[in-house]
Protein backbone atom coordinates (compact mmCIF):
# COMPACT_ATOMS: atom_id res chain seq x y z
CA UNK A 1 0.00 0.00 0.00
CA UNK A 2 1.41 3.34 -0.69
CA UNK A 3 2.22 5.81 2.23
CA UNK A 4 0.15 8.44 0.83
CA UNK A 5 -2.98 6.57 0.74
CA UNK A 6 -2.30 5.27 5.12
CA UNK A 7 -4.29 6.97 7.66
CA UNK A 8 -2.13 9.63 9.02
CA UNK A 9 -0.83 10.55 12.60
CA UNK A 10 -0.21 13.82 13.36
CA UNK A 11 2.07 14.13 16.25
CA UNK A 12 2.94 17.73 18.04
CA UNK A 13 5.61 17.51 20.65
CA UNK A 14 8.99 19.55 21.17
CA UNK A 15 10.47 16.97 23.23
CA UNK A 16 12.89 14.64 20.81
CA UNK A 17 13.17 11.56 22.85
CA UNK A 18 9.12 11.17 22.96
CA UNK A 19 9.04 11.86 19.83
CA UNK A 20 11.56 8.89 19.00
CA UNK A 21 9.81 6.62 21.61
CA UNK A 22 6.23 7.13 20.17
CA UNK A 23 7.91 6.62 16.41
CA UNK A 24 9.51 3.53 17.37
CA UNK A 25 6.49 1.74 19.56
CA UNK A 26 4.39 3.01 16.37
CA UNK A 27 6.55 0.83 13.94
CA UNK A 28 7.01 -1.73 16.75
CA UNK A 29 3.15 -2.15 16.70
CA UNK A 30 2.71 -2.57 13.27
CA UNK A 31 0.47 -0.08 13.08
CA UNK A 32 -0.37 0.73 8.92
CA UNK A 33 -0.57 3.84 9.23
CA UNK A 34 2.14 7.00 8.68
CA UNK A 35 3.19 9.36 11.50
CA UNK A 36 4.26 12.44 11.67
CA UNK A 37 5.84 14.72 13.82
CA UNK A 38 5.98 18.69 14.12
CA UNK A 39 7.40 20.98 17.33
CA UNK A 40 4.74 23.44 18.73
CA UNK A 41 1.44 24.71 18.10
CA UNK A 42 2.66 26.80 15.21
CA UNK A 43 3.82 24.25 12.99
CA UNK A 44 0.92 22.24 13.98
CA UNK A 45 -1.25 24.77 12.19
CA UNK A 46 0.97 25.96 9.65
CA UNK A 47 1.09 21.47 8.60
CA UNK A 48 -2.97 21.44 8.56
CA UNK A 49 -2.92 24.44 6.42
CA UNK A 50 -0.92 23.09 4.12
CA UNK A 51 -2.15 19.41 4.26
CA UNK A 52 -5.05 18.18 1.43
CA UNK A 53 -6.51 15.47 4.08
CA UNK A 54 -6.91 15.74 8.04
CA UNK A 55 -4.98 13.50 10.20
CA UNK A 56 -6.63 10.46 11.00
CA UNK A 57 -5.81 11.89 14.81
CA UNK A 58 -3.42 14.51 16.54
CA UNK A 59 -1.46 13.59 19.85
CA UNK A 60 -0.94 16.79 21.71
CA UNK A 61 1.72 17.62 24.23
CA UNK A 62 0.24 20.52 26.08
CA UNK A 63 4.05 21.91 27.10
CA UNK A 64 5.58 23.24 23.98
CA UNK A 65 7.26 26.67 22.83
CA UNK A 66 5.83 29.33 20.85
CA UNK A 67 1.92 28.07 20.95
CA UNK A 68 1.43 25.33 23.28
CA UNK A 69 -1.10 22.79 23.39
CA UNK A 70 -3.83 24.41 25.14
CA UNK A 71 -3.64 27.45 22.41
CA UNK A 72 -3.31 24.91 20.24
CA UNK A 73 -6.16 22.42 21.10
CA UNK A 74 -8.54 26.17 21.56
CA UNK A 75 -7.41 26.88 17.72
CA UNK A 76 -8.13 23.44 16.63
CA UNK A 77 -11.36 23.45 18.13
CA UNK A 78 -12.46 27.02 16.67
CA UNK A 79 -11.77 26.06 13.55
CA UNK A 80 -14.58 24.33 11.29
CA UNK A 81 -12.11 22.88 8.56
CA UNK A 82 -10.06 20.61 11.68
CA UNK A 83 -13.06 20.70 14.95
CA UNK A 84 -13.99 17.13 13.85
CA UNK A 85 -10.04 15.85 13.96
CA UNK A 86 -10.02 13.19 17.33
CA UNK A 87 -7.40 14.97 19.53
CA UNK A 88 -5.52 13.04 21.72
CA UNK A 89 -3.29 14.99 24.89
CA UNK A 90 -0.12 13.02 25.54
CA UNK A 91 1.40 14.50 28.07
CA UNK A 92 3.64 14.87 31.45
CA UNK A 93 0.84 17.03 32.90
CA UNK A 94 -1.55 15.08 35.64
CA UNK A 95 -2.83 18.02 37.01
CA UNK A 96 -6.70 18.50 37.37
CA UNK A 97 -6.94 21.73 35.73
CA UNK A 98 -5.15 20.87 32.51
CA UNK A 99 -7.80 17.27 32.34
CA UNK A 100 -10.56 19.40 33.00
CA UNK A 101 -9.59 22.12 30.44
CA UNK A 102 -8.94 19.87 27.86
CA UNK A 103 -12.22 17.79 28.22
CA UNK A 104 -14.28 21.29 27.90
CA UNK A 105 -12.30 22.02 24.56
CA UNK A 106 -12.74 18.77 22.79
CA UNK A 107 -9.93 16.52 23.23
CA UNK A 108 -11.11 13.29 22.74
CA UNK A 109 -8.52 11.43 25.38
CA UNK A 110 -6.44 12.41 28.41
CA UNK A 111 -3.15 10.31 28.62
CA UNK A 112 -0.02 10.59 30.71
CA UNK A 113 3.28 10.19 28.82
CA UNK A 114 4.30 6.32 30.08
CA UNK A 115 7.66 5.98 31.21
CA UNK A 116 8.51 2.24 29.43
CA UNK A 117 8.52 1.59 26.15
CA UNK A 118 6.03 -1.42 26.63
CA UNK A 119 3.57 1.20 27.84
CA UNK A 120 4.24 3.48 24.86
CA UNK A 121 3.52 0.26 22.57
CA UNK A 122 0.31 -0.03 24.61
CA UNK A 123 -0.91 3.48 24.52
CA UNK A 124 -0.08 3.18 20.45
CA UNK A 125 -1.96 0.43 19.71
CA UNK A 126 -5.18 1.82 21.76
CA UNK A 127 -4.91 4.64 19.97
CA UNK A 128 -4.80 2.79 16.76
CA UNK A 129 -7.78 0.20 17.58
CA UNK A 130 -9.76 3.33 19.00
CA UNK A 131 -9.68 5.84 16.33
CA UNK A 132 -7.40 4.46 13.56
CA UNK A 133 -9.73 2.65 10.93
CA UNK A 134 -7.78 2.39 6.87
CA UNK A 135 -9.05 3.78 3.92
Amino acid sequence: MDNDNLPLVLMADDDEDDCLLARDAFHVSGISAQIHFVNDGMELMSFLSGSLSPPSIILLDLNMPRKNGHQALKELKSTPAFQDIPIVILTTSQEEDDKSFCRQEGAVSFITKPSSFNEWIGIMRSLTDSWITAG
